[in-house]
């Protein structure tokens, strides 16, 4: 097994530098351009409410109950009933049902956003199958489905319980009849009963002592034994169909016959639903890939915050190299539970109370977000054939990932000048031609050392954005979410002598931002719409995010206010 790991990662390292190396001699010949995009957010159930809450500058959060109000999240407005007819159309009324009961945030954001980003353009859903099976889909998240495995830990957790103290009663355990007889050839943990009623001692004590008693206890190993002696039961036929579902039925009988013999409930390995199974990060990608009918790479990629940058690294190496023709990249999230937020806010990140926690202001920190965004991405060669153009004539020129190698959690400033410095060459675009610069800025003193580390990357005018003030942190989706938000929030009116852009605002109030980033003198968008004047026909934009483990990811982006002349 270790032998064929290790040839697996192999080839996996030798595909991605084949792949690097198709690229840097074809100079990136083949475009790679945003075809479509869904989004859900807090506040934002699809990407016309999303351009609603940008444009409006205002918060997107809301107070978190669980934790009586005292700290604010970015809770997802997401409907999965209203995809129900697009699976009705294609695969009748079970598959949808299958999916709203089984599928985690993780997966029905994923499909979800995906629909959304085939149905804003006619005709793409029918020109991405006809590309298949060169079409790849990413699946990108920073934090997994957190929220389904602790859930599973909860019912595993009550089911042992459960089974513990039934197994542990003194009327059916012979061996703690003995020991509270005088019999003290066992040493049990201390007796619960010697702390208060309803201490919290107490309730501990009794969950050691029951599961100490259980372990013990003759009649539970009995009932295992009987358990295994069903359980062992084979299929030994040629028929094998046939003889699975005769070898089913009797051991649901034998099964059913003992447990009405001990009265038992349910072991504790029983207690955990297979739809955490259901929901591992690989899992978004090909629910995507099964219910669109597609044959390609379907796969999931982690780097915390970096997750876009990563899922875009990827694409782009699918695509200019010619190994695939279209990817499905999809950055998601969970809804955050009070495990995650909790977490967050131990390690010194999420901020407590219902005061905002905005970037470049008090630096106390952000608030978690859950999401999700899918990009489509593809190359004009292959769409325009099929009768299909951007939605947004947006060119992704490159995305590089590097590693800090120094710190879980605080970004030095050489690990993200590393992956930028590589995004920049990849891209062929040098300091001066920046004209926007979307920054990962969480609102912790962290955003005034990113400053500082892009400084050489963007010139006086460069206009600095940055959005987790509005939306939140939604980890392995931010960046994407980020993104999207500038890209789609800008409008552009030409003229004569050029063209005016205005930046939405970003809900930054200016009278209480950091004195040490107000003398920096930084052209950031705040609290108002900001407007960029410009002669040329594109805007070059970059992005930075920077996740836990040190990895940090940077793409390049050419937003053309113009058609691009082929």
């Amino acid at each position: 097994m270790i032998a064929l790991r290790t040839v697996s990662i192999i080839s996996h390292n030798v595909s991605r530098f084949v792949g690097h190396m198709i690229n840097h001699l074809s100079n990136g010949t083949r475009k790679v351009f945003l075809y479509s995009v869904g989004v859900v957010s807090p506040e934002a159930s699809n990407l016309t409410e999303f351009i609603q809450v940008i444009k409006s500058g205002k918060s997107a959060l809301t107070p978190h109950r669980s934790f009586y109000n005292f700290f604010l999240k970015g809770e997802p407005k997401f409907d999965f009933s209203i995809y129900k007819n697009w699976f009705h159309e294609r695969y009748g009324p079970k598959r949808f049902s299958l999916l709203n009961d089984k599928g985690s945030d993780l997966v029905k954001y994923a499909l979800g956003t995906t629909i959304d980003a085939l149905e804003m353009v006619p005709g793409l859903e029918k020109a991405i199958q006809k590309c298949d099976p060169k079409v790849t889909m990413i699946s990108a998240t920073g934090l997994a489905d957190l929220p389904s495995i602790l859930s599973s830990h909860k019912s595993y957790r009550f089911a042992r319980e459960k089974w513990n103290s039934f197994w542990a009663c003194k009327d059916r355990n012979i061996e703690l009849k003995k020991y509270l007889a005088g019999d003290h050839s066992f040493i049990p943990p201390q007796n619960p009963q010697e702390f208060l009623v309803d201490s919290f001692e107490r309730t501990e004590a009794l969950q050691a002592w029951n599961e100490f008693w259980c372990v013990h206890s003759s009649a539970m190993n009995e009932f295992l034994r009987q358990l295994e002696t069903i359980e062992s039961v084979g299929i030994q036929e040629e028929d094998i169909e046939n003889a699975k579902l005769s070898v089913i039925r009797n051991k649901i009988k034998l099964r059913k016959e003992l447990f009405e013999k001990y009265k038992n409930p349910p072991p504790p390995w029983e207690g955990v639903s297979p739809n955490m199974l259901w929901n591992i990060p690989n899992l978004a990608a090909s629910q995507i890939s099964m219910n669109l009918n597609l044959h390609g790479n379907a796969y999931a990629v982690s780097g915390a915050c970096a997750s876009f940058g990563l899922a875009l690294d990827h694409a782009l190496l699918e695509i200019q190299s010619g190994r695939s023709d279209v990817v499905i990249a999809s950055c998601v999230d969970a809804s955050p539970s009070d495990e995650i937020i909790s977490a967050f806010y131990n390690g010194k990140l999420a901020v407590f109370g219902n005061k905002q926690g905005i970037p470049f202001t008090d630096l106390r920190g952000t608030h978690i977000s859950g999401g999700a965004c899918t990009w489509i991405l593809s190359t004009p060669d292959v769409m325009e054939p099929l009768g299909i153009l951007p939605h947004l004539n947006v060119e992704i020129l490159s995305s590089r990932i590097s590693s800090d190698a120094e710190h879980v959690i605080t970004p030095s400033k050489e690990g993200p000048k590393l992956a930028i410095r590589q995004a920049f060459h990849d891209a062929k675009v040098t300091p001066p031609e920046i004209d926007l610069w979307d920054m990962h800025a969480t609102g912790t003193p962290g955003d005034i050392n990113e400053l500082y580390l892009i400084d050489e990357f963007i010139h006086k005018d460069t206009i600095i954005s940055a959005r987790k003030g509005l939306i939140g942190h939604a980890m392995g989706a931010s960046g994407a979410l980020e993104m999207t938000a500038l890209l789609y929030g800008m409008s552009c009116v030409s003229k004569n002598d050029g063209h005016e852009v205005t930046i939405p605002p970003v809900g930054i109030p200016k009278e209480l931002v950091h004195p040490l980033i107000s003398k920096m003198n930084k052209k950031i968008v705040f609290d108002e719409a900001v407007t960029l004047k410009t002669k040329k026909n594109a805007l070059f934009i970059g992005k930075l995010n920077m996740g836990a483990g040190g990895i940090s990811g940077c793409c390049i982006i050419k937003y053309y206010l113009t058609p691009p002349v082929k």
